[in-house]
């Protein structure tokens, strides 16, 4: 039996060991006094940081990594971090980018902050020269989801971010994040999301799975409605999934267009009625029905004329 697909890459711990990780040098015009290899070291040269462990880096010349998908710290979980730091320390260095003459954040937004809150001047970090505005992107986005740390809002911004900035595919973000193509198109949907419905999601009231049945429905008054039934009621996935699809959801011949913006698709199906629309230059709509593999695909015309066209195209 094959092993399964490993999942966002492989982790932010083996980017950041000892092995596979390059300490470089500091950025120019630092002092001496800037950077060090450890909390013991009487300030080495830049050249003997390249070769050594993780580096104590001033706090004072680290910024925020401007791709930090985190909009919040949660204040409880950040006073604890605070205290814990206090008493042990550090255990696991920051990632750092060197920036100019100063460094970004590649990895480690709580610890920083928390540092900071504990009273440190320096933090030990890893300084990755080879670290690119993409990679630096990708590593913010895997470290926050590994650790759980992003609600799903939080992290459909951080999707729509990192293809906007670099201009990439769904499945070329899919291929880089060591993520499932259709995860990143079911996370994206909620950003079509109303308002107020993306309010409960970013406050937990509404989990990831509730959302992506409201994000299937292009009703935004059934999908306020529906999501403060969901947030009044406590409903369950399944219960929510009931009370969308309803019993008529079965019988495909009595499924209008009026009725298409009442039913829940997949990403899949989704990107594919806009793909084929794009391709055919008309409204298209895909019905699928609970037997597997059935359904229909009705294609809108508006008179004779678009009604020759679109047969042109696919004849």
């Amino acid at each position: 039996m094959s092993n399964p697909k490993p999942r966002l890459g492989r982790g932010l711990s083996a980017l950041m060991s000892s092995g596979s990780a390059r300490v470089a040098k500091p950025p120019e015009n630092l002092s001496p006094s800037d950077v060090t290899s450890g909390p013991d070291s009487q300030h080495p040269s830049a050249a003997d940081t390249i070769h050594q462990g993780p580096a104590q880096v001033l706090l004072d010349l680290i910024d925020d990594n401007p791709h930090q998908p985190r909009e919040n710290i949660d204040a409880a979980a950040l006073v604890e971090l605070t205290a814990s730091i206090k008493v042990s320390g550090i255990l696991q260095p920051v990632l750092l980018r060197p920036v100019a003459n100063r460094y970004q954040l590649v990895a480690g937004h709580r610890r920083t902050a928390a540092a900071r809150a504990a009273g440190l001047t320096t933090i030990p970090a890893i300084i990755r020269s080879d670290t690119t505005e993409e990679t630096q992107a990708e590593w913010a986005i895997i470290e926050n989801v590994q650790r759980q740390d992003l609600n799903p809002l939080e992290r459909a911004k951080a999707y729509k971010t990192y293809l906007d900035r670099f201009n990439l595919t769904h499945a070329q973000a899919a291929q880089r994040l060591g993520e499932e193509r259709t995860n990143i198109s079911n996370y994206l949907r909620l950003l079509d999301l109303p308002k107020e419905v993306q309010g409960f999601v970013a406050t937990g009231q509404i989990a990831f799975g509730h959302a992506k049945i409201l994000a299937g429905i292009d009703d935004p008054e059934r999908q306020n409605s529906l999501a403060k039934t969901i947030v009044e009621q406590g409903l369950s996935v399944r219960k929510l999934e009931d009370l969308v699809l309803g019993p008529s959801a079965d019988i495909i011949g009595s499924i209008s267009v009026a009725a298409h913006d009442r039913t829940v698709k997949s990403a899949h199906i989704v990107e594919m009625e806009q793909e084929l629309s794009r391709k055919l230059g008309t409204k298209l709509r895909i019905f699928p029905a609970r037997r597997k593999g059935a359904g229909k695909i009705v294609i809108q015309y508006f008179n004779l004329d678009e009604f020759d066209r679109i047969v042109g195209k696919i004849t």
